[in-house]
């Protein structure tokens, strides 16, 4: 059976968002070889990331953290995480975001990170608002967090309560789709997305990876003069030996993205931009955390350099 987990992220039980929760639990249970999970994240105890740390320093072992998703992979949610063949968010817009709940327990999916369990999981979301609304800046926020998790984006809904009705079909879509990718996922066995599929994946979706990734690096200016990386190689401030050549080819390779991005050629941009982040990740790993924060070697399954083409 493949096992899909429901996350119904709002304290109210009856409210719009439980209803579209019930509306997407209902009819999973009609599809063949689907096994629904349930879960009620404000029946669950458990906190924000303390970063510790601990989860890289023993990859595999889980959280220490003595709560729900902690006590070193025995919390409920870990497992529950652990075993699911997908996973869908149902989630109410609180501050003109993700509620409280749903971005505390996607922060707590990072030790399962390090041990390569999100990358490629079938994932999708709907954010339900009732007020003023932004339900479409919840699901860009709910796609910029798969996309950083490496999940396999099945989609996401914005939904608003004036029109609660008319979204349960668009639901039940959703919901089809992700079992088609949770019977895959089951049957066929885990694909983990490369850096590369990654990229390509998130080009063109509600989050463009692509425009994120380009803003953070270069201060929002899109400028290759005013990157981050370098103005810190132009500063003097890679100091470690073996961070250096990978910063220098962070560089490189995202100059070549900036080119293309700027000619309107977003997918050569999207692939360069994926060999960027490869290199960018290893290079402030081994110059801002492997002696300093995390003491610790960076953990295989990170973007790993052995994974680039000679």
């Amino acid at each position: 059976m493949a096992k899909i987990l429901v996350l119904q992220c709002s304290g109210r039980r009856k409210g719009y968002t439980a209803s579209i929760k019930d509306t997407v639990a209902e009819h999973l249970s009609g599809r063949t070889g689907i096994e629904t999970e349930v879960i009620e994240l404000h029946d669950y105890t458990y906190g924000p990331c303390t970063s510790c740390f601990s989860c890289i320093a023993k990859v595999g072992g889980g959280c220490v953290l003595k709560d729900d998703w902690g006590r070193n992979g025995e919390g409920p949610l870990y497992k529950a995480f652990k075993r699911a063949n997908a996973m869908i968010s149902i989630d109410p817009v609180h501050s003109w975001g993700l509620s409280a709940a749903a971005k505390t327990f996607f922060e707590r999916i990072y030790p399962t990170f390090w041990e390569g369990t999100p990358y490629g999981l079938p994932f999708a979301s709907i954010s339900c608002a009732s007020n003023q609304g932004f339900q479409f800046k919840a699901m860009e926020e709910y796609c910029k967090l798969a996309a950083g998790y490496g999940f396999r984006y099945i989609g996401g809904l914005a939904v608003h309560a004036l029109y609660i009705k008319s979204a349960y079909d668009d639901a039940r879509s959703l919901a089809d789709k992700l079992a088609d990718a949770a019977l895959h996922d089951e049957s066929q066995g885990r694909k983990k997305l490369t850096d590369e599929e990654i990229f390509s994946m998130y080009c063109d979706t509600p989050w463009s990876i692509v425009d994120g990734y380009l803003q953070n690096l270069t201060n929002n200016t899109f400028c290759y003069e005013d990157a981050v990386p370098v103005r810190a190689l132009a500063d003097g401030l890679v100091t470690n030996p073996e961070a250096r050549p990978l910063m220098e080819k962070v560089c490189e390779h995202l100059r070549a993205a900036l080119e293309h991005y700027h000619n309107g050629d977003r997918t050569t941009a999207a692939g360069e931009l994926a060999l960027t982040a490869k290199f960018w990740t290893n290079a402030t790993y081994k110059q801002c955390c492997e002696n300093i924060t995390v003491k610790t070697n960076i953990p295989k399954t990170y973007r790993p350099l052995d994974e680039i083409d000679s």
